[in-house]
Formats: structure tokens, C-alpha cells, sequence
């Protein structure tokens, strides 16, 4: 997953499709007031960059859809840190995400944002760590490296979230990295939950024709025709939850979405979900 040259912000590739994530932050609530999204500091972060939100906000679908998906990985760190105030969350690729800030995470809960070291050089400025907060600059598949500098204790819940992601991975780097996952979690005889979010083969074979993605030098690479496919992938990682975001991010997207499902007996055309390993 290459993190390298220039573009907006100074980002090029999938760095670069951060931006999209922040366009719709920024436009939430204008475009999708309904949904009840707030982050304040969206705007100012696009400031900062001086950063048009239009470059992308006119890809209604792709700006509900970042939201909708944006709640339900929400919902998952608040359910998670509920049930392990003490536990350690760990989000790959987080842009400029303010999710811990959105969540305020307790005093026994430690947070890092991982991503490419000039991600993590704008997240410093713009989204500085609060609290047990802290940004890692690391290449987030790199498990091996970046787990030994993290806090992952013998025996710790951990939760590892990487929202808008996995398409962007090979296939090979997607198996190896959801083994070296299991991996770090079964040295450490860790119960972890991973919450990512998943293309179909459908949407990696048409990226090119993707109204925000085609915008960025970025591709989808991977895809699984049904969530229960990553179980095969790496020994132990157990489904737990789906959710279908087309489903819920707007009229062309829901019925694109059902029509798909229809065609191809239930398949999401992109989903969340969440796996737990180390349960059993």
C-alpha cells in the first residue's frame, strides 16, 4: 500500500483519500443534517488545509455513505470501551479522523492513530493527542513492527478498527495482515475485536469509475463477495456483525444495493463488519 509523491495537502494515492473522508465531515451537516452527525473540528481542519470540500461533496452517494459508515465504527469503539473501560483501541489508517475526540475516551482507555508518516505529520497539527490519545507513524499492515510500540499488554481487550482500508490492500497484503493481527493477539493471549469495512469485487473491479476515488491516484485492490470470507483468511477471526452501508446512504445507492443482492443471492455490494478472535 504505497504512501508515497505529492498532491492535495501535500498527499497523493491512498493518503490522499482522506480528503474524501474529511469533504463529508465537512458537509454533514448541510447534505445529511437527518443523520445527526456533529464534528466541529472538520472545518477547522480544512481550513487549515485550505482544502475545498467541493472537489468531492458533489458525490452525494459517497458523502451520506462516509457518514453512515463513520456512525457505525462510532458505535462500535463506544460499545467496545463500555465493556473495557481499561481496554486499548487501535485505529489503522485513520487519516484525520476525530474520533477520539468524538468519543472522549475514559482515563483507563489507550487510543493510537496509525498511519503514513506524512498523514501522521498533518494529524500532529491538526488533531493533536489528547489524553492516553497518540498518532504512530507507521505503515499500518506492518503488524509485527508496529505492535511492539504499542501497548498491547499480555491479556488486554483490544479493539483494532481500519475504516477504509482493506480495498486498498493487494490481496496477499490483505491475508498477511489480518494473520499478523490473530498473530499479535494470540502471543499476547488477547481478546481482540477488528471492525473494518469491505468492498465487493464488483466495486474493486469499477474504482476507475468511482465519482471521488477516480479523483485521487488511489484504486480498490481487494474485495470479498461476503463478509465470512475474511474467517478463511486468518485462523480464529469469527463474524460477528454486518452491516450494509449502501443500504443506508441514499436512494441510488439502496437501490444499486438491492439490485445486487438480488443478482447475486444476498451479497453485500459494501459493507462493515466486525470479527471477534480469542472468544473461545
Amino acid at each position: 500500500m504505497s504512501g508515497k509523491s505529492s498532491g492535495s495537502a501535500g498527499l497523493s494515492g491512498v493518503p490522499e483519500t482522506l480528503l474524501i473522508t474529511l469533504a463529508a465531515r465537512v458537509v454533514a451537516s448541510s447534505q445529511n443534517a437527518d443523520l445527526g452527525f456533529v464534528d466541529p473540528a472538520a472545518e477547522r481542519i480544512a481550513a487549515s488545509l485550505k482544502f475545498d470540500p467541493g472537489r468531492f461533496s458533489d458525490d452525494h452517494a459517497s458523502m451520506r455513505g462516509t457518514i453512515v459508515r463513520a456512525q457505525w465504527f462510532d458505535g462500535i469503539a463506544r460499545r467496545f470501551i463500555e465493556a473495557q473501560p481499561d481496554g486499548l483501541v487501535i485505529s489503522i489508517g485513520s487519516g484525520l479522523d476525530t474520533r477520539a475526540n468524538r468519543i472522549a475516551p475514559p482515563a483507563g482507555v489507550d487510543w493510537i492513530d496509525i498511519d503514513f508518516p506524512e498523514v501522521t505529520e498533518l494529524r500532529d497539527r491538526l488533531v493533536p493527542p489528547l489524553g492516553r490519545t497518540r498518532n504512530l507513524a507507521a505503515d499500518g499492515t506492518a503488524v509485527a513492527t508496529w505492535a511492539q510500540t504499542v501497548p498491547w499488554d499480555a491479556g488486554r481487550a483490544t479493539l483494532v478498527m481500519a475504516e477504509g482500508v482493506s480495498m486498498y490492500l493487494e490481496p496477499r497484503e490483505a491475508a498477511t495482515w489480518l494473520r499478523g493481527l490473530t498473530d499479535a493477539a494470540s502471543a499476547r493471549q488477547s481478546r481482540m475485536t477488528l471492525a473494518l469495512d469491505l468492498a465487493s469485487p464488483l466495486m474493486v473491479r469499477q474504482s476507475h469509475r468511482h465519482p471521488s476515488v477516480s479523483k485521487t491516484k488511489a484504486r480498490f485492490q481487494w474485495g470479498v463477495r461476503r463478509p465470512e470470507e475474511v474467517n478463511s483468511l486468518a485462523e480464529g477471526l469469527v463474524l460477528s456483525e454486518s452491516y450494509d452501508v449502501a443500504a443506508h446512504s441514499g436512494t441510488a445507492s439502496r437501490i444499486a444495493a438491492a439490485i445486487y443482492r438480488a443478482v447475486t443471492r444476498g451479497r453485500p455490494i459494501y459493507c462493515c463488519a466486525r470479527f471477534e478472535y480469542g472468544t473461545g
